[in-house]
Protein backbone atom coordinates (compact mmCIF):
# COMPACT_ATOMS: atom_id res chain seq x y z
CA UNK A 1 0.00 0.00 0.00
CA UNK A 2 1.44 3.33 -1.05
CA UNK A 3 1.26 6.20 1.43
CA UNK A 4 0.51 9.67 0.17
CA UNK A 5 2.69 12.50 1.47
CA UNK A 6 -0.51 14.42 2.30
CA UNK A 7 -1.89 11.88 4.77
CA UNK A 8 -1.92 12.88 8.44
CA UNK A 9 -2.09 9.26 9.64
CA UNK A 10 0.17 6.22 9.60
CA UNK A 11 -0.99 2.67 10.17
CA UNK A 12 1.58 -0.08 10.55
CA UNK A 13 0.65 -3.58 9.42
CA UNK A 14 -0.16 -6.21 12.08
CA UNK A 15 2.95 -7.02 14.10
CA UNK A 16 3.83 -10.04 16.20
CA UNK A 17 3.19 -9.51 19.92
CA UNK A 18 6.85 -10.13 20.73
CA UNK A 19 8.13 -7.44 18.33
CA UNK A 20 10.60 -5.39 20.41
CA UNK A 21 9.35 -1.87 21.14
CA UNK A 22 12.52 -0.29 19.74
CA UNK A 23 11.89 -2.05 16.41
CA UNK A 24 8.30 -0.73 16.36
CA UNK A 25 9.55 2.77 17.21
CA UNK A 26 12.10 2.58 14.40
CA UNK A 27 9.47 1.43 11.88
CA UNK A 28 7.23 4.29 12.99
CA UNK A 29 10.00 6.85 12.43
CA UNK A 30 10.94 5.22 9.11
CA UNK A 31 7.37 5.67 7.87
CA UNK A 32 7.62 9.40 8.65
CA UNK A 33 10.57 9.76 6.24
CA UNK A 34 9.37 11.23 2.92
CA UNK A 35 8.42 8.40 0.58
CA UNK A 36 10.99 9.36 -2.03
CA UNK A 37 13.81 9.10 0.57
CA UNK A 38 12.88 5.79 2.23
CA UNK A 39 14.83 3.60 -0.19
CA UNK A 40 17.97 5.66 0.42
CA UNK A 41 17.50 5.41 4.21
CA UNK A 42 16.87 1.66 4.03
CA UNK A 43 19.96 1.11 1.86
CA UNK A 44 22.10 3.19 4.19
CA UNK A 45 20.95 1.17 7.20
CA UNK A 46 21.58 -2.08 5.34
CA UNK A 47 25.09 -0.92 4.45
CA UNK A 48 25.80 -0.02 8.06
CA UNK A 49 24.56 -3.40 9.26
CA UNK A 50 26.13 -5.56 6.57
CA UNK A 51 29.45 -3.78 6.11
CA UNK A 52 30.03 -2.19 9.51
CA UNK A 53 30.12 1.19 7.78
CA UNK A 54 31.02 4.10 10.03
CA UNK A 55 28.72 7.06 9.56
CA UNK A 56 30.18 10.53 9.66
CA UNK A 57 28.23 12.24 12.39
CA UNK A 58 28.52 15.98 12.54
CA UNK A 59 27.15 17.86 15.49
CA UNK A 60 24.62 20.50 14.50
CA UNK A 61 25.90 24.06 14.46
CA UNK A 62 22.65 25.62 15.57
CA UNK A 63 20.38 24.13 18.20
CA UNK A 64 18.23 25.20 21.11
CA UNK A 65 19.30 24.34 24.62
CA UNK A 66 16.28 23.67 26.78
CA UNK A 67 16.76 24.70 30.35
CA UNK A 68 16.16 22.01 32.97
CA UNK A 69 13.69 24.30 34.74
CA UNK A 70 11.44 24.29 31.65
CA UNK A 71 10.93 20.53 31.78
CA UNK A 72 11.27 19.96 35.54
CA UNK A 73 7.48 19.83 36.12
CA UNK A 74 6.98 17.42 33.22
CA UNK A 75 9.85 15.23 34.43
CA UNK A 76 8.36 15.09 37.93
CA UNK A 77 4.88 14.22 36.64
CA UNK A 78 6.32 11.48 34.42
CA UNK A 79 8.37 10.08 37.30
CA UNK A 80 5.28 9.97 39.57
CA UNK A 81 3.20 8.41 36.79
CA UNK A 82 5.77 5.67 36.23
CA UNK A 83 5.95 4.99 39.98
CA UNK A 84 2.14 4.75 40.10
CA UNK A 85 2.06 2.35 37.13
CA UNK A 86 4.76 0.12 38.61
CA UNK A 87 3.05 0.14 42.02
CA UNK A 88 -0.33 -0.70 40.50
CA UNK A 89 1.15 -3.44 38.33
CA UNK A 90 3.03 -4.91 41.28
CA UNK A 91 -0.11 -4.89 43.39
CA UNK A 92 -2.17 -6.69 40.76
CA UNK A 93 0.67 -9.16 40.09
CA UNK A 94 0.89 -10.01 43.81
CA UNK A 95 -2.89 -10.38 44.01
CA UNK A 96 -2.93 -12.75 41.01
CA UNK A 97 -0.07 -14.79 42.47
CA UNK A 98 -1.84 -15.18 45.84
CA UNK A 99 -5.18 -16.00 44.21
CA UNK A 100 -3.62 -18.54 41.83
CA UNK A 101 -1.07 -20.32 44.02
CA UNK A 102 -2.23 -19.73 47.61
CA UNK A 103 -6.01 -19.69 47.21
CA UNK A 104 -5.98 -22.00 44.12
CA UNK A 105 -8.45 -19.85 42.18
CA UNK A 106 -9.00 -20.41 38.48
CA UNK A 107 -8.59 -17.66 35.92
CA UNK A 108 -12.36 -17.42 35.59
CA UNK A 109 -12.76 -17.02 39.35
CA UNK A 110 -10.13 -14.26 39.43
CA UNK A 111 -11.82 -12.44 36.55
CA UNK A 112 -15.17 -12.60 38.35
CA UNK A 113 -13.62 -11.34 41.58
CA UNK A 114 -11.91 -8.32 39.97
CA UNK A 115 -13.54 -7.63 36.59
CA UNK A 116 -11.99 -4.16 36.22
CA UNK A 117 -8.50 -5.63 35.95
CA UNK A 118 -9.43 -8.39 33.51
CA UNK A 119 -6.77 -7.86 30.86
CA UNK A 120 -3.99 -7.48 33.39
CA UNK A 121 -5.16 -10.58 35.29
CA UNK A 122 -5.03 -12.60 32.06
CA UNK A 123 -1.53 -11.32 31.27
CA UNK A 124 -0.20 -12.02 34.78
CA UNK A 125 -1.84 -15.45 34.88
CA UNK A 126 -0.20 -16.36 31.56
CA UNK A 127 3.14 -14.95 32.66
CA UNK A 128 3.07 -16.89 35.96
CA UNK A 129 2.20 -20.11 34.12
CA UNK A 130 5.14 -19.65 31.74
CA UNK A 131 7.49 -18.68 34.56
CA UNK A 132 6.50 -21.55 36.84
CA UNK A 133 6.57 -24.16 34.07
CA UNK A 134 9.99 -23.26 32.70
Amino acid sequence: MKMSENNDYIQLPPLKKDTPSDVVAFMWEYMKVPENSREKVKNLIKAVHENDVKLDHKAPKLYDVIQKEEIADFEEVMRKTIVDIVSEASGVACWVYVQKYVNHKTLEEMLQKWPGAGQFIIVMNTWFERLMNS
